[in-house]
């Protein structure tokens, strides 16, 4: 770039002269400036680089220009001064120095300077690896240290910044070290070596991903450091197998079941396994291992396929053989896959075999059904038998089905011939293995009469199948003559007249007759009436019923009559009915009125009475002769009467036309031919009432009056009428329902004035005015009338805007004239006239500073009011402008202005575009969907108030999106692949007005990419077809695939088969080649084609991993390799000589030989059989035929050919290369057994047995023979019971033995023992005999019955619900029988028994017992009968004893139980037998009131406060009256009068009963108390019980006191317990101080339940003076005695030391947290304390007696207020659970918690208790400083006082100084129990404690350990807690109880 200077020309030479020239040199132009440079190459453009200066001594105009500009610019600062700066980024790896040439120019001469640029270097090139891809192939197993790859890094950068260092970011089992020496290598620059961390393992993981990071490292100087780049790239390790894996099972585990008979070489399951090394995998063989050890292919049923580990069984399996009954259906087999091997190559059987356990379950077939031995049976059975009789069949009933197991297996129902269960039998057994004899048994007792035979079938159905078959039975019922007559109906109804003579018949509904079922002669019936009667009688032969008396009804008398009709047949049996006779009506009397005059009234014009008036009427007939009638005789318009007698108005009266009162005739008649009438008069009173309203007598105009008229005008007088003629009902009164504070109206003449003043404008110029006219009537009517009042004007209105402030606006562009807006204003004068102008004016500008303007650009109309402009607007000049706007009323009287502020806004007019920030390069992610604000666009408008708006108009993919606030983001998903790596939008951005203005900017956007597209497959076969024969290792097909990613790892791709082929296919997982890994035998398919599905996935290696999945068929066609095959070379089986031609012959448990080739159709195919001749059966016996079925082929049977018989049979199968199998059959002809057992009884002729209840077990019954004529096993006869039956099985009870010398003799015995009474009197069973045959025959069933004999073995008892009863004597009963308790039972059949009263007690729960001779006196028993009479000259108490408990036993222990009961009628209770049962007779003694009620006090003092209002309840006397008798009421009554103290106080109360006594017992004030009433008053209270009116009495004292007088304190306890115990108090006072304290009130503590507030006064005995609560404050205080036995009732103090309790616990909590603070504190110090304690416990062991002494001397009588002994302290005081040390009471005496049991001593002594007494301390004392612990009892500060309690007294005090007392003799200890209570005041607990003897508890020792006691139980009364502690092996232990 050229500059071009002017300079001044300086004189270096002579002026030239005209026509003379002087030349002179030109001089050279300088340069000053620096030769070189050297500057940063990130330097930014603009940097300056250097400056220099150019001078010319000639004064030449200079030109300077530079090379490279380029990259950089000259500029000329000042005159010869220039700098050169960037013009460009430099890059030092690109040019790392620059020869910059300035060239200085005159004109003439030119001078040229170099000026060295050298770039220093900047990291700013990312390190790269040179040796990409990174990739190594690793075998497992390797050692480590093993080299793996070598990393090779540079950098561009130069020095420091080149140098490079390589990191492995997550190595896993690698790492960066010498490849020699294997050692790690901290710092790997430039390259690393990969070397291996530990060994690999193929199987586990084969590939590994490992990130490599390069980073430089930066140099770095003195002032600064560069930051270091970095770079990563991924190193792939694949992991190369080994062998070093054993095979594994895949489908496990392998479980499965087939069926019996299968052909030799069916497949049954079929095992898999593959080489666990997958890579280098090896075939797999499969063999069964033995129990020796050894792999065989075969074992047992089974083989197994070496190749393909098909099992298949090698023998035929019959489930019903010996072999597999003996072993079981379930075989398990243990299997072995082992990789096959080279026959030189050795391996570890570890790594080149596995093995699987197999379990194989067989299962039987079901090829038979239940057989029945007949299809129709006959039985019989009697009608009178019970439920679960046994019905008798004419031959046995049989069923089998011989199949094994479950199929053998069939349940037995009888059902109905409708298919549903049987209601009449029941079939036994009900579930049947093989066979069985079925016996039937009823379900209900079957009536001849009702049913004479029932048919029914039975049901045999499978378990299994659900396949039934049937046998069909009929039971014929035997009749019996067991039916008693019957009638006809239960109950008949009959009537007849009540006129009706002797002899008249009864008329009956129905038939009165019975009929009997039975025949003969007991079907012949009497009838006959029970009862008593004298009316009715019965024809014994016909039934017929008729009167036997004349004129002896009368049906309203009594209507009705119940007969008890008998029917008795010729046997006796009867039947009876209930006959009722309705006696019906004849009509023979008049209706009856209740009253002959009704009276009633009426208000005038109602349609209802004033009261409502009903008729009454009755008629003692019945039906329509009782039916009445009701009607009115005149005044029929007016008057109704309803049927029920309700009079009703039917037409309302007038008072002003009819009479006053009205007489009105009802007449009554009934509905009986003839009818009966009566009459009533009904007098009606008509009442007048105010029914007419009052009338305005006209209506004015609308009225006008002026606006100032003045008060108290009249504006109107209206008047009214009333048509009414009496008072009040026609006085009118005048009023104003709505006077709008204006008007007011006179009630009597109606005259409306003024009462205010009018406004018409401020107000209403019109008033409607409502005014009332009411009559006085009641109730009241009114009438209205409406006044318009008009309000004419006067202009006296000032005028009002309508607004308090207008605001207008206004464009800066409008055009002059232009109207901005109208300034409105009103006034309400109707003659008014406004007038507009502008009194003042202000302008300001946009910021609100005043602008001067010459004037203003606007006017106002002067008769409008509507602002326009007068000039243009310039809003930068004006803003706004603020107006005062006036209005006159030029009409007005007075002059009328008002104001109103006027602000005009100047609106801005758009006219800037918005201007946009440049924005750098941006970058998003691919496939990202939230990238948040990518960037944001600052944008500024010149113009006010604009509102941008934001668009895209230039937006790829709609990906992005821009909100107004310039926020680009990214909104959907950018695909870089699809995209490209730039996207360039567009952003627009307008200002959003009107005219809106607009600016746009280009925005280029970088798209970063990430692996996200997955492999492509490009070649796919679909199908596969291939022969099953082909090699292993065939090709079969190659896939291919592409992937659209451009990084290595994310487009290098892998293949597997995911899933399916059944490890008979492979493929090369980069190859993509698809082979056959094993042999593909489809004949294991069972299938000709078999289809593999597989599927294929093709994966990338980028990450994460992206996979692709596509489904292969590989088709497997069949080929005819194999031939048929039978499961046996030999089957044997038998058939039955009876067997007929044409029967199948069972084979394995078939009728079907089967052979199987497992080639599929059609090379396998259908197997046809064929039979050569046979081996033996040259009598052709038997035939085959296509089919494998092996028939009988003699005709007609096999009779006589019994013997075994070989048959050769051949299979072919139908493929085109025919294959052929054979196999042999023998078949073993067997006899048949078709004899049936007989059974019969040996050397008694009965079935029947009787054996006594009490013969041994193993007694003999019965001895049975059975015989058979068949020979072998088949003669052989088994004796069982009969099972199934309910109630006939004799297996549980009988045993059946065989005898030893004849074979088929059988003896049964009795394996029980019997009991008659708790077992079963009589058994019942069956027994049969079944041979050994096949199949069994079982002979007729044997019925035995074993009768039991009683024997007396059991003792009487009594009934549950008899063993207590009560019943209830009065007690003024004497002689009376109390009630017959004969319930005594006995099991044994003898029930004779002798009763006695054994014993005695009080009432339930009492517990004590009464004397024999009390019981003797009071009550005896008749010892046959039970009954038991109170006696004669006795007389029973309740108040003394309310229930005698009577024990009453029964015996019949001897034989002569009548003569023994006589001789025992005086055994004393002592003597009686023991064992016999018992019953308890509770006798209750009814209360008579004979008793009077008993006040707890014979005097109560009560008091009434002063001040407190009446009424005030003082006492409820219930409370404190008892009554000995039961449920008595007791009524309260004052007794004598009042006595006043003084006499005067009676007339200062000034009433009579100024305190009341209620019947209910409740005395409460009738007045209130003032300061004048002052004394007391007495008088006597009553209480009387009721019935009996016995009276008792108490004194009554009431006090007048002052508040002053209330001494009110809280104790623990609840206010129940309170009210119970209130007289301790009482007691507590008057014991202690002589004082007499009345209760005024108990009141519950809200805040805790357990407390209750005490309110009471005290007065001195023998005075009236009563104390103030300080005063007895102090006396509680200076009392000791009383005090104590305060505390001891559970005092806690008053209101303000449980304030001052409150305080010190909040004190308390502060105090804790010092103690926090010192125990950590006392932490640091824990070293010191440990050697103190350790020192401590030596010096304590030596030294711990006088430890115990000198721990009781530092609390002396300083610091606690007394002393004590150590040795006299119970040491599980202080060892509470949860307690603080010293916290609880008496704590801080020093008691010693490990102290010995054996200190007990002062507490139990050689028998005797040192007693002490404790004493608190004055609360002050208490308070004290001195307190050693403020949780403590207060001890006590005063002098000692001791005292010893008398022998045997529990109430022992401890002397807390621990003197013993003088108490000599100690008095022994008579309980083992000690109470002794401690109380906590100031903590408000108490502690119960109990000494317990260790003796005490335990009931087998009768020794006592004098003076030690083993437990100490404490408890909380307050919080409900007990503590125990026990002395244990292990010290002293205290737990919560």
């Amino acid at each position: 770039m050229i500059h071009s200077l002017n300079g001044k020309m300086y004189k270096g030479c002579s002026l030239l002269l005209l026509f003379i020239s002087i030349g002179c040199a030109n001089e050279w132009p300088e340069y000053d400036g620096p030769s070189s440079v050297t500057i940063s190459e990130d330097e930014p453009i603009g940097a300056l680089v250097f400056n220099f200066i150019v001078d010319d001594s000639d004064g030449d105009p200079l030109t300077v220009t530079i090379n490279h500009d380029k990259k950089f610019l000259l500029t000329e600062v000042s005159s010869n001064n220039y700098k050169v700066t960037l013009k460009e980024k430099l890059d030092r790896e690109t040019t790392s120095r620059y020869n910059l040439q300035v060239t200085i120019s005159d004109g003439t001469s030119t001078t040229s300077k170099d000026v060295r640029i050298r770039l220093n270097d900047v990291n700013d090139y990312v390190p790269v690896i040179q040796n990409l891809p990174l990739k190594a192939k690793v075998k497992e197993n390797l050692p480590a240290g093993t080299f793996i790859i070598k990393i090779v890094a540079e950098d561009e950068d130069m020095g420091y910044n080149a140098a490079t260092e390589i990191f492995l970011d997550e190595p896993g089992p690698f790492y960066l070290g010498d490849p020699e020496t294997g050692e790690i290598i901290e710092h790997n620059y430039d390259e690393a070596n990969v070397l291996l961390r530990s060994p690999l393992d193929f199987e586990q993981q084969s590939l590994y991903l490992v990130k490599v990071t390069v980073k430089d490292v930066a140099g770095c100087t003195a002032s600064d450091c560069e930051p270091s780049l970095t770079t990563t790239q991924t190193l792939t390790i694949n992991v190369e197998d080994e062998q070093d894996t054993p095979p594994y099972f895949t489908g496990l585990p392998y479980i499965k079941g087939t069926e019996e008979n299968l052909p030799v070489g069916s497949p049954i399951l079929r095992v898999t396994a593959f080489d666990g090394d997958k890579s280098s995998a090896k075939d797999i063989e499969y063999y069964f291992l033995s129990t020796d050890g050894e792999l065989v292919n075969e074992i047992e049923f089974f083989a197994i396929s070496q190749l393909t580990g098909v099992i298949t069984n090698s023998k035929v399996i019959d489930t019903d053989s010996d072999e597999l009954k003996s072993h079981g259906s379930i075989y398990s087999l243990t299997v072995v896959a082992k990789e096959e091997q080279e026959s030189s190559e050795a391996v570890d059987s570890a790594l080149s075999q596995s093995t699987t356990p197999v379990s194989i379950s067989i299962f039987d077939l079901n090829d038979q059904k239940p057989t029945f031995n007949a299809n129709h049976t006959l039985g019989s059975v009697g009608e009178e038998l019970p439920v679960g009789s046994l019905v008798t069949l004419e031959s046995p009933l049989k069923v089998a089905d011989y199949d094994q197991g479950v199929n053998g297996t069939f349940s037995l129902r009888a059902l109905s011939m409708d298919g549903n269960e049987s209601a009449w039998f029941s079939v036994s057994p009900v579930t049947v293995i093989n066979e069985a004899t079925i016996s039937i048994a009823t379900k209900q007792a079957a009536d001849y009469e009702t049913t004479s035979s029932i048919p029914f079938k039975i049901e045999a159905k499978e378990q299994k199948s659900g396949a039934v078959t049937y046998t069909y039975v009929t039971v014929n019922i035997n009749d019996n003559n067991d039916n008693a007559p019957e009638f006809g109906e239960q109950l008949y109804r009959g009537w007849i007249y009540e006129n009706s003579n002797r002899g008249a018949v009864v008329n009956i509904s129905a038939v009165l007759k019975a009929t009997d079922k039975d025949s003969r002669g007991f079907s012949t019936i009497t009838y006959s009436i029970s009862g008593g009667n004298d009316i009715f009688e019965i024809n014994s032969t016909s039934g017929v019923v008729s009167t036997k008396c004349e004129n002896c009804l009368d049906r309203e008398t009594k209507s009705t009559f119940h007969l008890n009709i008998l029917a008795a047949d010729g046997g006796g049996l009867t039947d009876s009915a209930q006959l009722i006779i309705s006696v019906m009506d004849v009509n023979d009397n008049r209706p009856k009125l209740s009253s002959a005059v009704f009276d009633g009234s009426v208000d005038e014009g109602s349609l209802v009475f004033t009261s409502p008036i009903t008729v009454q009427a009755s008629d003692e007939d019945e039906g329509r002769n009782g039916e009445i009638s009701l009607s009115m005789l005149n005044y029929t318009d007016n008057l109704a009467i309803l049927s029920n007698g309700t009079v009703y108005i039917t037409s309302p009266f007038d008072a002003e036309v009819s009479p006053k009162t009205l007489h009105v005739g009802i007449l009554a008649s009934d509905n009986g031919v003839p009818a009966q009438t009566s009459t009533a008069t009904l007098r009606l009173q008509v009442n007048d009432l105010n029914d007419n309203k009052p009338r305005f007598t006209h209506t004015p105009l609308p009225l006008r009056i002026a606006e100032n008229s003045d008060i108290g005008t009249t504006v109107y007088t209206v008047t009214a009428t009333d048509g009414d003629i009496t008072s009040p009902n026609n006085l009118i009164v005048y009023s104003l329902s709505n006077n709008f504070g204006r008007f007011s109206i006179d009630t009597a003449t109606g005259e409306i004035k003024l009462t205010a003043l009018l406004d018409k404008e401020g107000e209403f110029d019109e008033y409607t005015l409502i005014i009332l006219a009411s009559d006085q009537g009641q109730p009241s009517k009114a009438s209205q009338q409406t006044i318009v009042v008009m309000v004419t004007d006067v202009n006296d209105e000032l005028p009002k805007f309508q607004q308090q402030k207008f605001q207008f606006s206004v464009s800066e562009e409008a055009t002059v004239g232009r109207v901005i807006g109208t300034v409105q204003a009103v006034d309400r004068d109707l003659n008014s006239q406004l007038e507009f102008s502008i009194s003042q004016s202000t302008a300001y500008d946009s910021d609100g500073n005043t602008v001067n303007l010459a004037s203003i650009p606007v006017t106002i109309s002067r008769d409008q009011g509507t602002i326009t402009t007068t000039s243009s607007l310039d809003r930068e000049t004006a803003a706004k402008f603020l107006l005062k706007v006036s209005a006159k009323d030029i009409n007005g009287l007075t002059q009328q202005l008002v104001t109103v502020d006027v602000e005009i806004t100047i609106l801005d007019v758009n006219d800037n575009p918005p201007i946009i920030e440049p924005v750098g390069m941006l970058e998003v992610t691919e496939n990202s969907t939230d990238a948040g604000v990518i960037t944001r666009l600052v944008v500024s408008d010149h113009d006010q108030g604009s509102q941008l708006e934001f668009s895209l108009t230039v937006n790829p993919h709609n990906a992005f999106a821009i909100n107004n606030l310039g926020e680009l983001r990214l909104i959907d998903i950018v695909d870089r692949e699809v995209v490209g790596n730039w996207l360039n939008l567009t952003v627009l951005v307008r200002d959003g007005k009107n005219n809106a203005l607009s600016s746009s900017i280009d925005i280029a956007v970088h798209v970063k990419d990430i692996n996200d597209k997955a492999p492509r497959f490009t070649r796919f076969v679909q199908v596969v077809s291939v022969q099953e024969d082909v090699p292993v290792d065939s090709v079969l097909t190659t896939v291919a695939a592409t992937d659209a990613d451009s990084d290595f790892l994310n487009k290098q791709i892998e293949f597997r088969i995911k899933s399916g082929g059944d490890g008979k296919i492979s493929i090369d997982s980069s190859k993509g080649t698809v082979s056959v890994a094993e042999s593909l035998d489809v004949d294991i398919y069972k299938v000709a084609n078999k289809v593999l599905p597989l599927t294929i996935e093709a994966c990338d290696l980028g990450l994460p991993k992206l996979c692709t999945n596509r489904v292969m068929a590989i088709n497997i066609t069949d080929v005819n390799d194999n031939k048929p095959t039978f499961s046996a070379d030999v089957y044997s089986t038998k058939i039955s000589e009876i067997a007929k031609k044409g029967d199948k012959v069972a084979v394995e448990g078939n009728y079907q030989i089967e052979a199987v080739d497992i080639d599929s159709t059609p090379n396998g195919g259908e197997v046809i059989y064929t039979c050569c001749e046979p081996s033996n059966d040259t009598l052709n016996l038997f035939t085959v035929n296509a089919k494998g079925e092996v028939t009988v082929a003699r005709d007609p049977d096999l009779l006589g050919h019994v013997g075994v018989y070989s048959l050769t049979i051949t299979a072919q199968n139908s493929g085109g290369a025919k294959e052929t199998g054979s196999a042999k059959v023998v078949v073993n002809v067997e006899d048949f057994n078709d004899n049936t057992p007989v059974l019969r009884v040996l050397n008694n002729r009965s079935t029947t047995v009787h054996r006594p209840e009490n013969s041994p077990q193993g007694t003999t019954l019965i001895s049975i023979q059975a015989t058979d004529k068949d020979e072998g096993d088949n003669s052989i006869v088994d004796l069982n019971f009969v099972k199934g039956v309910p109630g006939m099985d004799g297996s549980r009870y009988f045993l059946i033995e065989r005898s030893q010398s004849q074979h088929n003799t059988f003896i049964i015995k009795q394996n029980i023992l019997f009991d008659r009474e708790s077992k079963a009197k009589q058994y019942r069973f069956e027994v049969e005999g079944t041979d050994r045959g096949v199949p069994a025959r079982t002979s007729s069933r044997l019925a035995i019955t074993v009768n039991v004999d009683d024997v007396n073995d059991n003792r009487p008892f009594f009934p549950v619900d008899k063993q207590e009863v009560e019943v209830t004597v009065r007690e003024e009963q004497v002689g009376i029988a109390v009630g017959t308790f004969n319930y005594a039972q006995d099991l044994d059949e003898r029930q004779l028994f002798c009763y006695s009263i054994i014993g005695a007690r009080g009432a339930k729960g009492s517990g004590h017992a009464i004397s024999e001779s009390l019981i003797r006196d009071l009550f005896s028993i008749n010892k046959m009968t039970a009954e038991i009479k109170v006696a004669s000259d006795k007389k029973l108490d309740r108040e003394s004893q309310a229930a005698y408990v009577l024990v009453v036993q029964a015996d019949d222990s001897d034989e002569n139980i009548y003569s023994d009961c006589k001789a025992q009628q005086n055994i004393p209770w002592t003597d009686r037998r023991a064992g016999d049962d018992e019953m308890e007779i509770t006798i209750l003694v009814g209360d008579v009131d004979d008793n009077a009620p008993v006040f707890s006090h014979s005097r109560f003092n009560l008091a009434v406060i002063r001040g407190v209002a009446s009424p005030v309840s003082l006492i409820n006397l219930q409370e404190y009256v008892t009554d000995a008798d039961e449920g008595q009421d007791i009524e309260f009554s004052r007794g004598r009068q009042f006595l006043y103290t003084p006499a005067k106080l009676s007339k200062i109360l000034g009433v009579s009963e100024p305190i009341k006594i209620y019947a209910n017992g409740n005395i409460q004030t009738e007045i209130t108390f003032d300061e004048e009433m002052q004394g007391t008053l007495e008088f006597t209270a009553n209480a009387t019980s009721s019935p009996s009116g016995l009276t008792s009495q108490t004194n009554i004292k009431v006090y007048i006191i002052d508040p002053e007088n209330v001494y009110t304190f809280t104790v623990a306890k609840t206010l129940s317990e309170t009210q119970t115990s209130v007289s301790e108090i009482e007691k507590i006072f008057s014991s202690h101080a002589s004082l007499n304290v009345g209760i005024i009130n108990l009141e519950a503590n809200t805040e805790k339940n357990y407390h209750t507030r005490v309110q009471l006064f005290v007065v001195p005995n023998n005075t009236d003076n009563l104390l103030t609560s300080a005063d007895i404050e102090l006396f509680v205080q200076e009392n000791a005695d009383l005090s104590d036995s305060l505390y001891k009732y559970g005092y806690i103090g008053t209101d303000d030391v449980i304030n001052a309790s409150s305080t010190d616990e909040e004190e308390t909590k502060s105090s804790n947290r010092v103690i926090i603070i010192a125990i950590v504190v006392a932490v640091v110090l824990l070293v010191v304390m440990l050697t103190v304690l350790i020192l401590c416990y030596v010096m304590r062991s030596r030294y711990q007696r006088k430890l115990k002494a000198a721990h009781a001397m530092a609390f002396d009588t300083h610091t606690l207020g007394f002393e004590i002994d150590q040795a006299d302290i119970p040491p599980s005081i202080n060892n509470i659970p949860g307690s603080i040390k010293n916290s609880t009471p008496v704590a801080n005496q020093g008691w010693d918690k490990d102290a010995s049991m054996n200190n007990f001593d002062w507490a139990k002594t050689n028998g005797a208790f040192d007693r002490h007494k404790f004493y608190r301390q004055s609360r002050e004392s208490h308070r004290s400083s001195n307190s050693h612990d403020d949780n403590a009892i207060d001890p006590l500060n005063g002098a000692e006082t001791r005292s010893c309690s008398s022998a045997g007294s529990n109430d022992w005090r401890l002397d807390l100084r621990g003197n013993n007392l003088d108490c000599s003799p100690p008095p022994p200890i008579t309980e083992d129990v000690i109470q002794l209570t401690f109380n906590d005041h100031h903590n408000k607990l108490n502690y119960d404690s109990k000494f317990v003897d260790s003796q005490s508890d335990n009931s087998n020792s009768t020794n006592k350990e004098d003076g030690h006691f083993n437990r100490l139980i404490m408890s909380d009364s307050v919080y409900g807690k007990i503590y125990e502690t026990r002395r244990t092996a292990n010290g002293l232990e205290t737990t919560e109880v």
